[in-house]
C-alpha cells in the first residue's frame, strides 16, 4: 500500500500525503477520522480496515489549462461610425449651437474652443485613442470614396437649405442686372 496517496513508484514529491487514509479528506489523521465507528479504539479500527478493504481514493482531477481571457474588442472607426449620429451627425447637431465665435481679436480663443469641441467629440466616439491618433484615423476613413460621396451630398443639401433660408429671411438681396 502506498502511504503517500499518490501513484506508486513515483518520486517523493509525487507521493505527498492527501489527508486521511480512511476517508480521503484532508484536515485530520486516520487515527482521528470522524467517519470511523469507534474513535476511542484505534486497534479495532485498524482491524476493521484490514477485514474490509477500503476503496481506492479518487484521483484528483487533472488541472485545467488556464482559460484565455477574452479581449474586449475595441470599436473601430469605420465609415458607418463616422457617418452615424455619433460621428459627423454629432458635429452637425452640436457644434453650431456650442461654437460662438467672438470675432476679431479673439481668434485664438475661438480656435481653442473649436479644438475643445473636437476633443470632446473624440472622447465620445473613440475614447481609447489619444487625440492625434484619432485625427489620423478620421483622416484615413474620411479619404474613402463612401465618406467623400456622403459628405459631398450633405454639403449640397446644406448649401441649398442655407440659400433658401437666407433668401426667405431677406438677407440675400436680389442681384440686379447691369443695364
Amino acid at each position: 500500500m502506498n502511504r503517500g496517496g499518490g501513484v506508486s513508484g513515483g518520486s517523493a514529491s509525487a507521493s505527498a500525503p492527501t489527508g486521511c487514509y480512511k476517508c480521503g479528506r484532508p484536515g485530520h489523521w486516520s487515527r482521528d477520522c470522524p467517519s470511523s465507528s469507534n474513535p476511542n479504539n484505534n486497534e479495532s479500527n485498524e482491524n476493521n480496515t484490514t477485514n474490509h478493504p477500503t476503496p481506492p481514493l479518487p484521483r484528483p482531477p487533472l488541472p485545467l489549462p488556464p482559460q484565455k481571457t477574452q479581449r474586449r474588442s475595441r470599436p473601430k472607426l469605420t465609415p458607418d461610425n463616422l457617418l452615424s449620429d455619433r460621428g459627423i451627425g454629432h458635429i452637425l447637431r452640436y457644434f453650431p449651437r456650442a461654437l460662438k465665435c467672438r470675432g476679431r481679436g479673439r481668434e485664438f480663443h475661438d480656435l481653442q474652443h473649436l479644438l475643445g469641441l473636437y476633443a470632446e467629440w473624440h472622447s465620445r466616439l473613440l475614447p481609447y485613442y489619444n487625440f492625434d491618433q484619432f485625427i489620423h484615423k478620421v483622416e484615413q476613413v474620411g479619404a474613402t470614396k463612401r465618406v467623400k460621396a456622403n459628405c459631398c451630398s450633405l454639403l449640397g443639401k446644406l448649401s441649398s437649405f442655407l440659400l433658401l433660408s437666407l433668401s426667405d429671411s431677406g438677407y440675400m438681396e436680389p442681384q440686379h442686372q447691369a443695364l
